[in-house]
């Protein structure tokens, strides 16, 4: 193995190196590592060769063909890797894909791009004239809605030019007062609707005499409130009237008692009456004394 390694190498004496045959290659052309695009079968073995295998391929440029005069279009050579049979295939920009030349056949399952958009195309517009004619109407006022659109803020804009920054600064001004009127007004109309004219209103002061009046007026309802409890507290307490045949035959007759006893019964009286109920003794007090 030491041998396969080595750096030197024996040259002969009579070694020529533009002797030595070279391999024609076309010009314009480069060896590139890259995997399949999409899944092929060969047309020689009947292989098939999955998408994402890789391959050493040699890459050309398409003489004479660009898309839309600005894409370069690419030729890819590969091999099949069961006959080695030649497999050539290029891109393809109008479809964002690779278009197979010869060699192989995409099969059945994969569909070519072109014929999957235009079946999506067809699945979306069913191939009808009237759905094609209103997509068409609904792209046009689309269109002229955004032109509409354009046009006014082109027209704003030419507009805004015109002002001067002391105009805009006077316009603001000229705004916030406009506000502060507003304002102003609707407190005045708040306070009117809330308060009343209260300048005009007039306050009564109550004087310390109408005071003494209620006290006096509250004092005698509470005096005759108790009289009339009173007298009909005695009115039930009071047995009734005999009827007039037992009127008629009652004798009445005075029994004498001693003096000595009622002297003893009832106190030498002092001149002076005493209220029967506390309460109205209470209510009866001079009030008006200060002292």
């Amino acid at each position: 193995m030491a041998e396969r390694k080595v750096i030197n190498k024996h040259y002969p004496d009579d070694f020529d190196p533009s002797k030595i045959p070279r391999r024609r290659q076309h010009k314009k052309q480069m060896v590139v590592r890259m995997m399949l695009p999409m899944t092929v079968r060969c047309a020689a073995c009947g292989e098939y060769i999955g998408r994402g295998t890789k391959f050493n391929s040699r890459k050309e440029d398409v003489a004479g063909e660009r898309y839309l005069g600005a894409v370069q279009v690419f030729r890819f050579y590969i091999r099949c890797s069961r006959c080695s049979a030649e497999i050539v295939f290029r891109t393809d920009p109008a479809s964002a894909g690779y278009a197979l030349e010869s060699g192989a056949t995409r099969p059945s399952y994969e569909p070519w791009p072109a014929a999957a958009a235009e079946a999506g195309r067809e699945e979306r517009g069913g191939g009808d004239a009237m759905t094609a004619l209103e997509g068409r109407c609904r792209d046009a006022r689309r269109e002229m809605g955004v032109d509409a659109a354009l046009e006014e803020m082109r027209s704003l804009k030419s507009r805004r030019a015109g002002v001067t920054p002391e105009q805009l600064l006077e316009s603001l001004r000229r705004r916030g007062e406009a506000l502060a009127e507003l304002e102003e007004d609707d407190e005045k109309l708040i306070s009117s609707i809330a308060f009343g004219n209260a300048k005009e209103r007039s306050l009564r002061r109550i004087d310390d005499g109408d005071d003494e009046d209620d006290e006096e007026d509250f004092f005698e309802s509470c005096l005759a409130r108790a009289a009339m409890a009173t007298t009909s507290h005695q009115a039930k307490k009071r047995p009734p009237p005999p009827p007039r045949d037992a009127v008629k035959s009652l004798v009445v007759s005075k029994k004498r008692r001693p003096e000595s006893m009622d002297q003893a019964a009832w106190p030498p009286s002092s001149g002076k009456t005493t209220a029967s109920n506390g309460a109205l003794q209470v209510l009866c007090c001079n009030y008006d004394d200060e002292e």
